[in-house]
């Protein structure tokens, strides 16, 4: 993995920690509830489509503000699962048909392994997470938050994956270059496509094994222990 790298940065939800049901999985649900007729793998791939598609919105213009990320985003989604009703209406139904779905969150298979790995062969590690200004919180609620040396949420910093000015204020704050770091997630278009455009070499956590939208070549890996072994064998 080219030059010797000094940090880490992970994605929170579903690369470090997962709500079970996962987050995917809930929405899918919350959709059947509302009334639409969406699996859970049809929903995972539309998903994965729509973040990719606001990556290309992103590069067109330059920039993208959280604002813009959940405007665009929904109707988006609603098109990749060929649903017609008002996206508005159907992110309302859907809200109302998530509260009702109890989940538990915890750390992911090999998270607190790797992370405990990474601390000790010195890197610096930080959470970039595209969340609801909660991140620190739920980071504490897992038992991993004292991995970290700086948690950067959207929500707080008005700052959006996959924009690069979220992952260079981390850089800044580190006082590191770029290519001195590498980032870990599971999304494509925020988290491959955007720590691409900043600069960094990428993980992909694919553990939902879905093809890239793009055909780029990227190191992908379906669990996290995977991880541990290309970071130990390329820096």
């Amino acid at each position: 993995m080219g030059q010797k790298k000094k940090a880490v940065f992970f994605d929170f939800g579903d690369t470090l920690a997962s709500t079970q049901p996962s987050y995917l999985t809930r929405i899918a649900m919350a959709m059947r509830k509302a009334g639409y007729r969406v699996s859970d793998l049809e929903f995972e791939r539309a998903y994965i489509k729509a973040d990719y598609e606001l990556y290309k919105m992103y590069k067109a213009q330059g920039k993208i503000s959280p604002q813009e990320y959940r405007e665009w985003f929904f109707p988006i989604l609603c098109s990749y699962l060929s649903i017609t009703d008002n996206p508005q209406s159907v992110r309302i139904k859907t809200r109302e048909a998530l509260r009702e779905i109890n989940f538990k969150r915890a750390t992911l298979p090999g998270a607190t392994e790797l992370l405990e790995s990474l601390k000790e062969r010195g890197f610096r590690l930080v959470v970039i997470s595209n969340n609801d200004g909660k991140t620190e919180e739920k980071c504490e609620e897992v038992g991993i938050r004292h991995y970290f040396d700086l948690i950067a949420d959207s929500t707080k910093l008005d700052l959006i994956k996959p924009d690069s000015r979220i992952f260079h204020f981390v850089l800044s704050k580190l006082n590191i270059y770029p290519e001195e770091a590498i980032h870990i997630g599971d999304l494509y278009g925020s988290d491959v496509m955007g720590g691409l455009n900043a600069g960094l070499e990428v993980i992909w956590f694919n553990q939902r094994q879905i093809d890239e939208p793009n055909g780029k070549n990227v190191t992908k890996v379906k669990n996290l222990t995977e991880i541990k072994n290309i970071i130990t064998t390329s820096t």
